[in-house]
C-alpha cells in the first residue's frame, strides 16, 4: 500500500531538503516502521516531536492504511 510522508520544519534536512515522499509499505505497517524504512530513526533524533495521520496526532506505533498522509513534526520551542 502507498502512503505519503511529509517532514515539517527543519526535518527535511534528513532527506537532503526533500519535504515529502510517497512510499510503499506492507499491510499493517506502523508509522515507526515506515519512517525507519526511509532512514528516520526517531529515537536517535534529538528534539523529535510527534506524527499525525490525516491531520490527527497518533502514537508512533499507529497502524497505517493505504493512502494515509503522515506528517512528522519536531519538538517545538517558543516563548
Amino acid at each position: 500500500m502507498k502512503i505519503k510522508i511529509v517532514l515539517k520544519a527543519w526535518l527535511p534536512k534528513l532527506w537532503d531538503g526533500e519535504k515529502e515522499r510517497w512510499i510503499e509499505v506492507p499491510e499493517g505497517a506502523t508509522c515507526e516502521a515506515a519512517l525507519e524504512s526511509q532512514g528516520i530513526f526517531h529515537k536517535e533524533i534529538p528534539r523529535f516531536g510527534f506524527v499525525s495521520l490525516n491531520g490527527k496526532r497518533v502514537l508512533i506505533d499507529g497502524v497505517l492504511h493505504d493512502g494515509d498522509e503522515m506528517n512528522v513534526y519536531p519538538r517545538m520551542n517558543g516563548g
